[in-house]
C-alpha cells in the first residue's frame, strides 16, 4: 500500500492494432501536457562496428521529415509555447515535448511525423556528424564523464554497455546513410514504441489523435541483442593522467537488472551511503576524515545487469587511500545499520517520487521508464512496496553478495604531476590490491494567497496549494555579491553554506539528519543580488521543517571547525572552476565587462578573501547585511494560511527591527573602453575552444526587459537564429546559447559557444553577422510569435513546482517589483511588439560595448597572449 498523501496517477493504457502502446495520465493542476515517445533501443542494441548509431539516428530525426524541414520541428513546438528534445541511453531513445495543454495535438503530430517519415539528407548528415564530433570532444574535457566511461569500459568485457552511448570519433565518422536507415527500419516499429501523455488532457481525445497519427507505423518486434557478459573473477582497475586539479575516482560492482528484487535493497544502500549530505560517505570521508572533497553512491539500474557505483573526488595524494575507504564504508553498512537510518531511506525514496510527480514531464518520464525498462507503467508502486519491505538483513545481504573484490572495477582520472608521475598502470595495480584487501576485511484545488508584514518589517507571503503534498519555503534578502567589498568577497556564499552547518542546539550532522528524517531539503543560497535559504518538505512534516529553517536563520552557530572545513571546500571549488572552460570564459567576461564593480567578481570569492574571513567577520557581516526585519519569506504548498502566519509570527515576529548597512556600490563603467580592453583571453589545454560574446544588460526593473527576453529567445534555443546558422547550416559548433541575466545594477547579455579551436574565428564572425542582422533588420512577425509562445510555455512549465512559485513571489517582493507581479509575466511577454524588440537590440547589442572572452589552447598570437588575463599550460 502507498502511504497517505502519495499522489497516485491513474494511467489509461491502450494497445493499437499495429502494436503501439499508449499510456495516458490525465489530471494536472497546471495547464501543461507532456508527450514522450520511448523507443526500446539504445546503444546496447548496436552492432560492434556501429557504435553511436542510435545517438546519430536520434540527432538526425530532428533534421527534417516529410512535413518538417530543418529546424521546423523545434520551431513548431516553440510556437506552441513548449520545448522538445531527445536523449539516447544504453537501453532507450526518448523524444519528449512539454507544452500548453491546448497544443497536445501539435506535439503528437510533430513526434509522429518524426518517427514515421524522417528524411536523411547526406549534407545534413555530414553537418550533424561534425556536431556530434564536437559533442564527443566536449565529453573528453569533462573528467566526471570520462571516469564514468572508463569505469563501464573496464567493468564490461563483452556487453555493449562498455561502449560510450555517443560512440567514438572513429565509429561516428564511419557511419553512413545506409547504416542509419537500416537501424531506423529495424527498431523504430510500433511494437517497440511506447507513447506517454501526461497532464491536463482528455484521454479520449489523445487516444483518437494518436490512433490517427500513428496507425501507419509498421508493426514488428526487433530481435533484441542479448550478449552474454561473463562473470568477473578478479578485480580490475584503469587509470589515466589528465590536466585536472583533483582525482576523480569510481568503484563499480556488477548488480542485477532493474526489475530484480535485490535492486530495492541496493537503492536503500546507495541512499544511505551517498545520496544526501547526511549520508555516510560525505559525512565520514569528507567531513570527519577530510579524505575526499566529494563522495557519492548510485545504482545504475539497466535493462541488463548494471553497476552499483561508489564515486569520489580527492586530492591526488589521497586517491589510492580514498578507493579503499569507499569500499570500507560501504561494507561497514552491512555490519552497522540502525533502524532509524532505514526510515530515512524510505522517506527519501518517497520524497523523490512525490517530487517527480509534481510536473507533467516528471509523471511522463516515470511512466515511460517503468513501462519500457520494467514492463509495467505502474512499477513505481511495486518499487515503493519493495523499499518499505527492506530490512537491515536485506541491506547486509546485498552488500556482501555484490561488493566482493572479484566483482569490483576501479577507474581513476588523476592530475598530471610531471615531476613525480607514476605510470597509470602502477596506480591501477595498487587500486586493485587496495580493493581486494578492503573487501576481504487530480481535481484542481483552490489556491489562496496572503501577504503579511510583521511588526518588525519582515514580509511573509503565503500561498495554499494542496494539489501535491509538498511545501516550499524561500527566505530572501537583497544582498549577495553586490554588497560585498573586496575583503568580504565570497562572504555571502560562505554564509549560505554555514547556515545549515550548525544552528540552535544542533551540530551539522544533526541538522542534516533532521532534514532527511523530515523528507526534505534545506540549503543556503547566494547570488549576485541576493542571499537566502531554500527549503522543501513533505507537507506532513512542514511544521517541523519551518522550526528547523527558523533555527538556521535566527540562531546559526557558525562552528569554527565547520567554518574551516567549508572554507577549505570553497577554496577547492575555486580551484575546480579552473578546470571548467565555460566557467573560466564567463568569469573572464565578467571581469572585462564590470571592471571594479562587484559583479566583476565570482560569487565564490577569491582564495585571499575567503582565507581571511574569520568567524567574527562572518557573524558581523551577517548581522550588518541580513537583518530579519528586511527578510522576505514565501511559503507555498499544502498548508493552512492562517496557521502558517501564526507560526512564522511566533518564530520571527519578536526579533527587533534593524536596517541593513547600505552598500557603497558605484555604477559600473560601461562606455569609453578601447577595443583591446574589450577582448580578453585565457588559455586552457582542452579539446574545445569556448567563447563568450556579451554586452551590458538590463536591470530587474527595466521597462524593456521583456522585449530583451524575446530578443534572446529569437537568437537562442534550438529554433533560434544562432543555432540554425552556426550548428544546423555551417556545422561550426556543438553548443551555442544566448543569455540575459538581469541585476539590481545592469546585468549582461551574452552569447556562449563551444567549438573546435580551428573554427573559433569563423564562429565569432558568424555570431557577429547574426547580431548585425538583427540590429539592422529586427525580427519577423513569425519569430516574434514563436518566441512569445516559447517564453510563455517555458514559464508555465517552470511554474509547475511549488518551489518555483515561492521563488518568484519572494524575489519579486525583495526586489521591489511586487509579490504578485510574477503572475503577469505571460501578459507582459505577449505585449511585446517587433518594434520593441528592435529597440532592445539597438539598446543592448551595441558594437561599441561588445566584450569577447575566449578560452582556448595556447595561441601563438602575441597580441592574444599579451591581452590574456590568465594562462594555464
Amino acid at each position: 500500500m502507498l502511504a497517505a498523501g502519495f499522489a497516485v496517477h491513474d494511467v489509461e493504457t491502450h494497445r493499437f492494432d499495429n502494436g503501439l502502446v499508449l499510456h495516458v495520465a490525465a489530471g494536472h493542476p497546471a495547464p501543461v501536457v507532456a508527450v514522450q515517445a520511448w523507443v526500446g533501443v539504445g546503444s546496447a542494441d548496436e552492432a560492434s562496428g556501429q557504435a553511436g548509431v542510435a545517438h546519430v539516428v536520434e540527432h538526425m530525426l530532428f533534421k527534417g521529415s516529410t512535413r518538417y524541414g530543418v529546424g521546423e520541428l523545434t520551431r513548431t513546438i516553440e510556437r506552441a509555447g513548449g520545448e522538445i528534445n531527445a536523449w539516447t541511453s544504453f537501453d532507450t531513445t526518448v523524444f519528449h515535448a512539454v507544452l500548453g495543454r491546448d497544443h497536445v495535438d501539435s506535439a503528437i503530430d510533430a513526434i509522429g511525423d518524426t518517427l514515421l517519415a524522417p528524411r536523411v539528407d547526406p549534407d545534413e548528415l555530414a553537418r550533424e556528424r561534425q556536431v556530434i564530433l564536437e559533442e564527443i570532444r566536449q565529453g573528453t574535457d569533462d573528467p566526471a564523464r570520462s571516469v564514468a566511461q572508463s569505469l563501464f569500459a573496464a567493468a564490461y568485457v563483452a556487453h555493449p554497455y562498455r561502449r560510450p552511448v555517443i560512440g567514438t570519433a572513429e565509429s561516428v565518422v564511419r557511419l553512413g546513410e545506409r547504416e542509419l536507415v537500416e537501424f531506423f527500419r529495424s527498431y523504430y516499429v510500433a511494437d517497440n514504441v511506447t507513447l506517454v501523455v501526461a497532464g491536463d488532457v482528455d484521454p479520449g481525445y489523445v487516444r483518437r489523435h494518436v490512433e490517427k497519427r500513428f496507425r501507419a507505423m509498421p508493426s514488428g518486434r526487433p530481435a533484441r541483442r542479448t550478449p552474454h557478459e561473463p562473470a568477473q573473477t578478479a578485480p580490475r582497475a584503469v587509470a589515466a593522467h589528465r590536466d585536472v586539479s583533483e582525482a576523480y575516482l569510481s568503484v563499480g560492482f556488477h548488480v542485477p537488472q532493474a526489475r530484480h528484487c535485490d535492486v530495492a535493497a541496493l537503492d536503500v544502500a546507495a541512499i544511505l551511503l551517498g545520496e544526501s549530505e547526511s549520508a555516510r560517505l560525505p559525512r565520514r570521508l569528507r567531513d570527519r576524515e577530510e579524505l575526499v572533497t566529494g563522495a557519492y553512491a548510485h545504482v545504475h539500474a539497466l535493462r541488463d545487469p548494471g553497476l552499483f557505483v561508489l564515486s569520489a573526488t580527492a586530492k591526488a595524494r589521497d586517491a589510492e587511500k580514498s578507493v579503499g575507504a569507499l569500499v570500507d564504508q560501504a561494507l561497514a553498512l552491512a555490519e552497522d545499520l540502525e533502524p532509524a537510518e532505514l526510515d530515512k531511506a524510505r522517506i527519501a525514496a518517497e520524497g523523490g517520487l512525490v517530487r517527480q510527480l509534481e510536473t507533467a514531464q516528471g509523471r511522463a518520464r516515470t511512466i515511460g521508464w517503468n513501462a519500457t525498462m520494467a514492463g509495467d507503467p505502474q512499477f513505481a508502486h511495486v518499487y515503493l512496496d519493495r523499499i518499505r519491505g527492506v530490512r537491515r538483513h536485506d541491506v547486509a545481504s546485498v552488500l556482501r553478495k555484490y561488493l566482493r573484490p572479484e566483482n569490483a572495477t576501479v577507474a581513476a582520472i588523476l592530475p598530471e604531476r610531471p615531476k613525480a608521475r607514476r605510470a597509470p598502470s602502477v596506480f591501477a595495480r595498487q587500486a586493485e590490491a587496495r580493493v581486494r584487501k578492503t573487501a576481504a576485511a487530480t481535481a484542481h484545488p483552490a489556491i489562496t494567497d496572503k501577504r503579511v508584514v510583521l511588526a518588525n518589517g519582515m514580509v511573509l507571503i503565503v500561498r495554499r496549494d494542496p494539489s501535491v503534498p509538498v511545501v516550499a519555503m524561500r527566505a530572501v534578502w537583497r544582498g549577495g555579491l553586490r554588497v560585498e567589498d573586496g575583503d568580504h568577497a565570497g562572504a555571502s556564499t560562505l554564509l549560505a553554506r554555514m547556515l545549515t552547518r550548525g544552528c540552535g542546539e544542533r551540530d551539522a550532522t544533526q541538522v542534516a539528519d533532521r532534514v532527511d528524517r523530515l523528507g526534505g531539503s534545506l540549503a543556503g543560497v547566494a547570488g549576485r543580488n541576493s542571499f537566502g535559504v531554500a527549503a522543501e518538505w513533505l507537507s506532513r512534516n512542514w511544521h517541523d521543517g519551518l522550526d528547523l529553517m527558523a533555527d538556521c536563520v535566527l540562531r546559526p552557530t557558525l562552528p569554527p571547525g565547520e567554518l574551516s572545513r567549508e572554507k577549505r571546500l570553497l577554496l577547492d571549488d575555486q580551484v575546480a572552476q579552473g578546470d571548467n572552460p565555460s566557467q573560466v570564459a564567463f568569469k573572464l567576461f565578467s571581469q572585462a565587462l564590470y571592471g571594479e564593480h562587484p559583479y566583476s567578481r565570482d560569487v565564490l570569492g577569491t582564495a585571499r578573501s575567503v582565507g581571511r574571513l574569520s568567524r567574527d567577520d562572518l557573524a558581523d557581516f551577517y548581522a550588518a547585511q541580513y537583518p530579519v526585519s528586511q527578510l522576505t519569506l514565501a511559503i507555498v504548498g499544502d498548508i493552512d494560511v492562517d496557521d502558517a502566519v501564526a507560526r512564522v509570527t511566533k518564530q520571527f515576529g519578536t526579533v527587533k527591527a534593524k536596517k541593513a548597512q547600505p552598500p557603497n556600490v558605484a555604477a559600473p563603467v560601461l562606455d569609453g573602453r578601447s577595443a583591446a580592453d574589450r577582448e580578453v583571453y585565457a588559455f586552457l589545454e582542452r579539446a574545445q575552444a569556448h567563447l563568450v560574446v556579451g554586452f551590458p544588460g538590463a536591470t530587474v526593473d527595466a521597462k524593456d526587459r521583456f522585449a530583451l527576453e524575446v530578443l534572446i529567445a529569437v537568437l537562442g534555443g534550438q529554433g533560434g537564429r544562432l543555432f540554425g546558422e552556426l550548428r544546423d547550416k555551417q556545422g561550426l559548433v556543438y553548443r551555442v546559447s544566448a543569455h540575459s541575466v538581469e541585476g539590481v545594477d545592469p546585468g549582461f547579455v551574452a552569447i556562449y559557444l563551444s567549438c573546435a579551436p580551428d573554427k573559433l574565428e569563423a564562429s565569432l564572425t558568424a555570431v557577429n553577422d547574426q547580431l548585425a542582422r538583427i540590429r539592422a533588420g529586427g525580427i519577423t512577425a513569425d519569430e516574434l510569435s514563436r518566441a512569445q509562445s516559447y517564453l510563455v510555455g517555458s514559464h508555465q512549465i517552470a511554474m509547475q513546482r511549488r518551489s518555483a512559485v515561492a521563488n518568484a513571489m519572494a524575489y519579486h517582493e525583495a526586489y521591489g517589483l511586487g509579490w504578485q507581479t510574477w503572475s503577469d509575466y505571460d501578459d507582459a511577454i505577449h505585449a511585446v511588439t517587433a518594434a520593441d524588440v528592435a529597440a532592445a537590440a539597438q539598446t543592448y547589442l551595441r558594437e561599441d560595448r561588445e566584450v569577447t572572452a575566449t578560452v582556448r589552447p595556447k595561441s601563438q598570437t602575441k597580441g592574444a597572449q599579451k591581452r590574456s588575463r590568465t594562462s594555464k599550460s
